[in-house]
């Protein structure tokens, strides 16, 4: 029987992914250089960094182009410039300029403008090319793996991630994420988003929701995959403890109980840190063995 061949759009030279970083890393020489130089990364794709407020700017873009939402970032390849909004921080900046080089290196991104909005910088994004340029852009902020091998020679525990994210030039959490998904440990993360409140109601009587889960594979294995809670939101006050003192910035221990739709309980321990806008809550082990014949399901917070 004659072999059956079939025509491929994706040429035979496209490399892949974690291939393009690690050639991209080393011949702009940032490879091992912390935090990762955009600028280097910029020279060696012949890019020009620009800054400014894209309402005043708009002959920049293809009007087809602009997204409904507020642009943060574009890359004009006829121009060879990544343009950033003016006014952002700086672990925002290279975020976004990292989200770009990856626009203009991985294969399929073919387009000659990019385009970003909060949307499409965003973790939760649905569209595959975002999707795959905020991946790219984190490999690139972390340096592949290097941020985890560096993070396992050391102890389990937010302190090791409060101790490497500001070598990297990262935000603690995108560090909180990057160091929790990727542990050979089983381990989560439960990231609890402010509710709006009054400017003059006290820190631990802050609202609190719980935004999102993150959890290694292994943990995943064993327990579950994420929580909910059971109200709408809660105290600051609630997700320390109430009888602790805490303040922004400092870790706190507490033992969390999560409870299943069987009623079965879990009991973790558990390190809390806030940033001030946002509580991490770090499982870190559990303090009860899984029950015979327990079964993952979503779990639910009390």
């Amino acid at each position: 029987m004659a072999t059956k061949l079939r025509t491929s759009a994706r040429p035979e030279q496209d490399l892949a992914a974690d291939e393009i970083l690690e050639t991209l890393l080393v011949e702009a020489g940032a490879a091992g250089q912390l935090p990762t130089d955009q600028r280097k990364l910029l020279s060696f794709l012949g890019l020009e960094q620009l800054s400014f407020d894209f309402m005043k700017e708009l002959e920049f873009l293809d009007p087809s182009k602009k997204p409904t939402g507020e642009i943060r970032a574009a890359l004009h390849l006829a121009k060879r410039a990544v343009a950033t909004q003016s006014g952002m921080n700086d672990k925002r900046e290279r975020f976004c300029v990292f989200h770009e080089i990856a626009h203009c290196v991985l294969p399929e991104h073919n387009l000659k403008i990019f385009v970003d909005d909060d949307q499409t910088l965003s973790w939760w994004t649905r569209a595959r090319l975002e999707r795959e340029a905020n991946k790219f852009a984190a490999d690139l902020l972390f340096q592949g793996n290097l941020f985890s091998e560096q993070a396992l020679s050391l102890d389990i525990s937010i302190g090791t991630v409060i101790e490497l994210a500001p070598q990297y030039g990262a935000s603690y959490e995108a560090a909180l994420r990057r160091y929790t998904e990727a542990h050979v440990m089983p381990c989560a993360l439960l990231v609890y988003d402010k509710v709006a409140k009054s400017d003059h109601s006290f820190v631990e009587d802050d609202d609190y929701r719980l935004h999102y889960t993150i959890s290694s594979a292994p943990f995943r294995k064993l327990y579950f995959a994420g929580v909910q809670m059971t109200e709408e939101k809660c105290k600051a006050a609630e997700i320390y403890s109430p009888n602790l003192t805490w303040s922004v910035g400092q870790i706190a221990e507490k033992e969390l109980v999560i409870e299943t739709e069987e009623k079965e309980k879990w009991r973790f321990e558990t390190e809390v840190f806030s940033n001030g806008y946002k509580i991490f809550q770090f499982l870190k082990r559990p303090l009860q063995t899984r029950s015979k014949g327990h079964q993952r399901n979503q779990q639910t917070s009390p």
